[in-house]
């Protein structure tokens, strides 16, 4: 008998983002909260997505997620979130419309059932109290560490700051995603001081089109991108996390886990936000690619 689909939670707001890049100009959903559902959902995975946005947000987006399998529970605030992406070679300038009206809090009652939760906050949108109440309930944690680093300037312009998460939430977590820059606001020294907070930590670090290493308390490993025509790098880093949760979840083993969560990335960085999609073949091919070039490699 086959096992039945894991059951995933994803906590964080779901963003209207104003993009620039190689593959032009538009404006759709965004977030981590967008991009790490429809990828779990796209996996297989039963996703249950706890956000918030506001009503200027366009329904028939949300209304799209959900005809893709994603269970949706919003907080509603008195806007969206709005962040406008202006990206430059390998450059990215930021700006937003400012910190969220309310943080998002999940009922106790709803955190029955799950496999795991990926907490993928925006800009501090999600309330510390989720932590405690997620451990209560049992679930295996992950975050992505962008949204608890940054702040929203007077200038409107995203800046970053030192982890905004305190050590006995972060003691919590089992998974714990972030790129080349952002280590350095989320880290005090360096890497091992999480393997301190919680021996069983597994750290994802991706650095773009440089590939990705996996680094854990008894080692680590590295693992190439593929050469890809990068039109639309937002959210990329979203969907390795999500992936790589689902895929190791299912597997216990690292190194296929990220193999999975580097092709789905980069399936992601090449297309934009409305066209962002895939399908288990276009994985599948992407994967098989990516273990000609380790053979190589090694």
């Amino acid at each position: 008998m086959s096992r039945k689909p894991f059951r995933i939670g994803v906590v964080g707001a779901l963003t209207i983002d104003v993009n620039r890049s190689r593959g032009g100009s538009y404006s759709y959903m965004g977030g981590g909260g967008f991009y790490s559902s429809l990828s779990l959902s796209r996996i297989g995975v039963e996703t249950v997505l706890f956000t918030a946005y506001g009503p200027d947000m366009n329904r028939e987006w949300v209304e799209s997620l959900k005809r893709k399998g994603v269970e949706v529970y919003a907080t509603e605030l008195d806007r969206s979130i709005l962040f406008e992406n202006v990206y430059q070679d390998s450059s990215r300038l930021q700006k937003t419309s400012g910190e969220p009206s309310r943080k998002i809090v999940v009922e106790k009652s709803r955190l029955t059932g799950f496999d795991a939760i990926h907490v993928t906050p925006v800009l501090n949108e999600v309330d510390h109290s989720v932590f405690k109440e997620l451990e209560e309930a049992g679930c295996r944690l992950s975050i992505d560490v962008q949204g608890f680093i940054r702040t929203s300037g007077v200038d409107g312009c995203v800046h970053h700051v030192k982890r905004l998460l305190p050590e006995d939430a972060l003691s919590r977590v089992s998974y714990v995603h972030m790129n080349v820059d952002e280590q350095f606001f989320f880290l005090n020294h360096d890497v091992k001081e999480l393997f301190e907070i919680n021996p069983g930590m597994i750290v994802e670090l991706t650095n773009s089109e440089h590939g990705s290493m996996i680094i854990y308390k008894q080692g680590c490993f590295y693992i190439p991108s593929l050469e890809v025509e990068t039109l639309d790098p937002t959210g990329a880093g979203d969907v390795y996390a999500a992936v790589f949760l689902a895929k190791h979840l299912e597997t216990g083993n690292l190194l296929e886990s990220s193999l999975y969560a580097s092709a789905c990335s980069s399936i992601k960085a090449g297309k934009t936000g409305p066209l962002f999609d895939f399908s288990f073949n276009e994985v599948e091919n992407r994967v098989k690619a990516l273990k000609r070039l380790l053979e190589n490699l090694y």
